[in-house]
């Protein structure tokens, strides 16, 4: 199996997280957590950021990223549709708007599998 650093950014109505993780490649039910090159400590996106409202979500990989979603006690409840690649490509130039803005409570994952 391989390995690659799966970077994103998570913006809230009133701050925002840039996301880095490195994930195992064909592995489900991997965490995207924050990038502690600037937040200290890598975290979940529920713990670093609590009550506040997620409005944008972007996630990118080496080459092949088949999801990424937020996790609440198991159940999918917002998907990330700006997934891209740098070796295929195909990202929006701008950080969309999630479907619905979703209040983040503490356990809160962001969870994404990769393809080599």
């Amino acid at each position: 199996m391989t390995n690659q650093v799966v970077i994103g950014f998570a913006k809230t109505q009133s701050s925002s997280f840039p996301l880095k993780t490195t994930i195992t490649d064909n592995t489900d039910s991997q965490e995207l957590k924050t990038n502690d090159s600037y937040t200290v400590t890598s975290q979940s996106l529920g713990t670093i950021g609590e009550n506040q409202v997620l409005t944008h979500l972007s996630v990118t990989a080496a080459t092949g990223i088949c999801y990424a979603y937020v996790l609440r006690n198991g159940q999918a409840v917002a998907l990330c549709q700006s997934l891209g690649s740098y070796s295929l490509g195909g990202q929006e130039k701008y950080l969309p708007i999630l479907p619905a803005p979703l209040r983040l409570v503490a356990g809160d994952q962001i969870v994404v599998r990769t393809e080599a």
